[in-house]
């Protein structure tokens, strides 16, 4: 599931699972296990597509300190107190950077990573990766608040930053209530309340219109193709699982044991499947006698899009509930 991902992060991600098909049979479960921790990780740190147009220019900064300070528990269990919004920040999870020039704060960004390829960010400085950055960089940019990935995968840049004194912010977006509750604290964080309250109704909206849509609806059942070879698709709990269900769908793979995994095409072509779906930039095999559709990528990335991504899945799966 390449989450709007430029041509290098699919290459890379693409050669870490062709090295499952050669490793040894005894070392294929932890590195299906490690696969699975990099894929998670590069789902939240993937980059841009044409995502829709949103105007934050309608929510302009609150200078109001009223509400601070603000004490905020982050997605690693770290509880942070803020005296007020910070004003220089590097994120350094992509996603959560479309959510903060969706809140009107694209002003205190300082930084970007590799991966931020939209217009308003190309005069900032890049820090290289979500994962690994150059801490050189990203320390001269003098942040007071870094938004960074939960997860073991890069455990090394939280302990430098903690080591440094700089307030770094750890968020998971695996699941759409993750994706809401970073969208309620990036809010807080940044004094960007009514934005964010605005942002959220309007996601729930769009949640609840989809539901009422498919509701009574026969369930279909839905692949989702991730891309790589052997081909990956996602499994139960996971972000695009999630967006499937509440379109009306059953994942053909729920039953998977990780969060992602391979699978091969004579797998795909013995389960019950009334539709795959396949991103746009994810590549596919043959699905000629299959039902399938191309998917723009943008609809993986678990950000401030959610909304619109839950309702073009549903319009996918359930076309005759949108006419």
């Amino acid at each position: 599931m390449w989450l709007a991902r430029t041509r290098g992060h699919r290459d890379a991600l693409a050669s870490v699972l062709r090295l499952v098909r050669f490793v040894n049979s005894w070392s294929v479960a932890f590195l299906r296990l490690s696969t699975c921790a990099l894929i998670v990780s590069h789902l939240a740190c993937a980059g841009e597509a044409a995502l829709p147009e949103r105007d934050a220019s309608q929510f302009p900064s609150d200078t109001s300190l009223e509400a601070f300070p603000v004490e905020v528990v982050d997605d690693s269990g770290v509880r942070h107190r803020f005296q007020a919004p910070p004003t220089r920040i590097v994120s350094l999870v992509p996603s959560a950077t479309q959510t903060l020039l969706a809140l009107g704060v694209g002003g205190r960004l300082v930084g970007r990573t590799d991966y931020d390829q939209l217009s308003e960010l190309a005069a900032l400085p890049s820090v290289g990766g979500g994962l690994q950055p150059n801490l050189e960089v990203l320390v001269s940019l003098e942040p007071d608040f870094v938004v960074r990935f939960e997860g073991e995968s890069d455990q090394a840049t939280a302990d430098r930053l903690t080591d440094l004194g700089i307030p770094n912010f750890a968020i998971r977006p695996d699941g759409i209530d993750d994706v809401l509750s970073s969208i309620e604290r990036l809010g807080l964080i940044t004094n960007q309340r009514v934005a964010a309250d605005a942002l959220l109704e309007e996601i729930r909206g769009n949640l609840a219109d989809v539901a009422a849509r498919v509701e009574g609806r026969p369930r279909r059942r839905v692949v989702y193709l991730m891309g790589g070879e052997p081909p990956w698709v996602a499994g139960p709990g996971t972000y695009i699982d999630e967006l499937m269900v509440s379109g009306g769908a059953v994942n053909v793979f729920d039953d998977l044991e990780g969060l992602y995994g391979p699978i091969s095409l004579e797998e795909l072509i013995t389960r019950e499947v009334d539709l795959v779906l396949v991103s746009d930039e994810g590549g596919s095999p043959d699905l000629i006698d299959m039902e399938h559709a191309s998917i723009p990528s943008w609809v993986e990335v678990p950000g401030p899009g959610l909304g619109e991504a839950a309702s073009l899945i549903a319009r996918f799966i359930h076309p005759e509930a949108f006419p």
